[in-house]
């Protein structure tokens, strides 16, 4: 009887291989799901089921497609403040005009002018600045974080939440289901928003038993936006625990936008909100005519397991490809595919100054673990690491050339690039991009360089970073 249940539950764990063979493009991941499904039967298909699957049908995104309005509105406003349409003292160079053009392709927006950019690197000069914003607002506030936690600084943000939305502004607020599960189980914070007039969504909420693989694709956006004048967009997440203490350091880095860009972060809300709740929360009157507040030229790179697949990933390996000077990246979690691995290694071949800047001591202790095992090669090629040792780093930047500044939710590893849903500012400005320096060297001022004894680390360390690095697309 046993051997017989038993056999039937290998024939049907099989059953799962012909859809592993259809969804994997990658042979060697194809070929280790189907090892695992045969080696550990139930067990292999209930992980791929999990963890294997990247890709989801965004319904948001389809709807806003299907939306002439509010499509018609956002070319308009991309028509009227073209980067090629605006004056400026040079031309852009040939190098960030292809960069343009391949995220304009794989991530629907074009780079626009007429903004402002201030760079934030202090949570609690940062959560200021958002409940200023808030303060301000007449007529709608879209907010969409990762991690939002009912601590004293939730508290903050649902109290002025309540007080806009008693003044008749429009307020949403989404989060996600897995990176704000302690929101998810607060039921009286959440009811007390709803019940005072603010609109509450989860984000792929945890249905194991009916869709395990929204385990795996989460919305790691941190997005704010006021009136469709002013937003949001970084690295910080809502918490008391990312403010600075005596005892604890956090280390994260956002931008202010102020002008049309401000559309593109609009856009990818509204089509969040419609994933998350079947109903768009209000656009076309979203969509209001700009007027200049700036010099800046921005482009707003989506990404995700949906029609945006590695649109960031694709924008960070052309950047680094076509560096000439210099390539500066801050990313708390490294775990790079091998492209974007082999991209650095090569730029530093051609002598170009690449930097990287990773944590000393990481919130994921085993993500720094497998990070670390890629290294050895990076400094052999001539990459110069930094380890950040002033508290928790989990800024997330990219500085190319001195005229390309990244800024944005998407680390450089696996997850963001294939199975997060990001966003990221690009400013193609070497006035933000010289500020943007400045923040990541005074950064290095507060680390310590790797040098090549890291390369004579214990094998038995070399053998622990390796196991991990063996789970990386998984952590």
């Amino acid at each position: 009887m046993w051997y017989s249940a038993i056999k039937i539950s290998y024939l049907l764990s099989l059953l799962i291989v012909p859809i592993i063979i259809a969804q994997k493009k990658n042979p060697v991941s194809a070929l280790a799901w189907i090892m695992a499904t045969v080696l550990l039967p139930i067990v292999g298909p209930i992980l791929y089921l999990i963890f294997g699957t990247g890709h989801i049908q965004n319904r948001g995104h389809q709807k806003m497609f299907s939306n002439a309005r509010a499509r018609k509105t956002l070319r308009k406003i991309e028509t009227g403040w073209a980067a090629s349409g605006k004056p400026r003292t040079e031309e852009l160079p040939h190098e960030l005009e292809n960069i343009i053009r391949l995220c304009h392709r794989s991530s629907l927006f074009d780079a626009v002018a007429g903004n402002r950019v201030d760079i934030l690197v202090d949570a609690e000069k940062t959560y200021q600045e958002m409940e200023d914003a808030i303060l301000k607002a007449d007529h709608h506030i879209n907010m969409n974080f990762y991690t939002f936690r009912p601590d004293k600084v939730g508290n903050r943000f649902r109290s002025l939440l309540i007080k806009k939305a008693k003044e008749g502004v429009k307020v949403h607020l989404l989060y996600d289901a897995v990176g704000s599960l302690g929101l998810s189980l607060r039921h009286g914070f959440l009811n007390s928003l709803r019940k005072n007039g603010v609109c509450v969504q989860e984000f792929l909420p945890l249905r194991i038993f009916f869709m395990p693989w929204y385990m795996n694709l989460r919305n790691h956006r941190k997005v704010l936006i006021v009136d469709n004048k002013i937003a949001f967009a970084g690295s910080l997440n809502i918490g008391e625990s990312f403010l600075n203490t005596k005892r604890r350091k956090w280390r994260e880095t956002s931008v202010m936008v102020q002008g049309p860009a401000v559309a593109q972060l609009q856009w990818i809300f509204c089509e969040d909100w419609y994933t998350a709740a079947l109903r768009m929360p209000g656009n076309p009157e979203y969509f209001v005519p700009f007027e200049s507040m700036g010099d800046h030229i921005i482009q707003i790179v989506a990404s995700g397991p949906d029609e945006r697949e590695d649109a960031i990933r694709k924008a960070f390996f052309v950047a680094i490809s076509s560096a000439k000077k210099s390539i500066y990246l801050t990313t708390p979690y490294f775990i790079p595919d091998e492209a974007f691995y082999l991209a650095l290694q090569m730029a530093a071949a051609r002598d170009v100054d690449v930097r990287l800047l990773v944590p000393h001591k990481s919130d994921h202790h085993l993500v720094l673990l497998a990070g670390r095992s890629y290294y050895d090669n990076l400094l052999k090629s001539g990459v110069r690491i930094y380890e950040f040792d002033a508290g928790i780093l989990h800024a997330k930047m990219l500085i190319v050339d001195g005229q390309l500044a990244v800024i944005g939710s998407a680390n450089a590893d696996v997850r963001s690039f294939r199975y997060n849903f990001e966003v990221n500012v690009q400013v193609y400005s070497e006035e933000v991009a010289k500020q943007a320096e400045q923040v990541f060297f005074a950064d290095l001022g507060k680390s310590v360089e790797l040098t090549k004894s890291f390369l004579k680390r214990p094998a038995r360390l070399r053998f622990v970073e390796n196991v991990f690095r063996l789970f990386s697309p998984l952590l």
